[in-house]
């Protein structure tokens, strides 16, 4: 028997809280329901999920804070985030990604929505489908090398990177393709396994946060250049190393 995908649903409301890890639980996921950060970090220690789905407001330290500290730890670095919000003004969505968050849905919303946004989140994270075929193990871009196993960068200075799931689906995309200009529509077509016009940005911020681990000054990249008006290049030198 396949075993359930693990998820951790961090909200402080109570009735909230309880009604949806109940339909998550009907929909055939394994979830553990927390009110707070320091009880999501209980979880953690334990045992690291397929995916958290993470409030926006939260008692105590709130959601981006959260955020910002499982991206900056390298254990927890490459767990795919799905941020809950009532706020729906572009700032926070624009906010919430450039912080890590790997998805953002606002509320209210339909379960089979979040159903849709959390499978399509664990396809590119987990290469159930949506991530490219990935015959090389190890790519070289530039001096940075790719482990697509690990998932993770090597860098010069022999430190490792993880990578979280978007930015591993974004990267598959690029080292296959060098050299060759591809646009946002398609980009967000193969990462996101939805529709390009749900939030267009979310591509420059990926990519944006890819940078700035692929390029010593991500604010003068080499690795991947914007094209104007058409999208993205991998302009790196690319070898198959293994």
């Amino acid at each position: 028997m396949e075993t359930p995908y693990h998820l951790v649903l961090v909200d402080d409301d109570h009735e909230f809280r309880r009604l949806l890890a109940e339909d998550l639980r009907r929909r055939g996921f394994s979830v553990d329901a927390v009110a707070d950060a320091a009880a999501l970090d209980g979880v953690l220690a334990q045992r690291l999920p397929d995916l958290i789905v993470l409030d926006w407001m939260l008692p105590g330290e709130d959601g981006p804070s959260v955020l910002r500290r499982l991206r900056a730890n390298p254990r927890t670095q490459a767990v795919p985030v799905l941020m809950l919000t009532a706020r729906s003004d572009d700032f926070d969505r624009v906010f919430g990604l450039e912080v890590g968050a790997d998805d953002y849905l606002t509320k209210p919303f339909l379960p089979r929505e979040l159903e849709a946004r959390i499978k399509a989140i664990l396809r590119r994270t987990r290469g159930t489908g949506a991530q490219p075929s990935l015959a090389p193990r190890r790519w070289r871009i530039g001096p940075v090398e790719f482990d697509t196993v690990a998932r993770t960068l090597l860098l010069p200075d022999g430190t490792s990177q993880p990578l979280t799931g978007s930015e591993f689906a974004l990267l598959s995309l690029f080292v296959q393709h060098p050299n060759e200009v591809l646009t946002r529509d398609y980009l967000m077509r193969a990462t996101r396994g939805r529709s390009a016009d749900v939030f267009d940005r979310a591509i420059d911020i990926a990519v944006s946060r890819l940078r700035a681990k692929l390029d010593a000054d991500p604010q003068a990249p080499r690795a991947i250049r914007a094209v104007r008006g058409q999208g993205y290049v991998l302009a790196a030198p690319v070898d198959v190393l293994e």
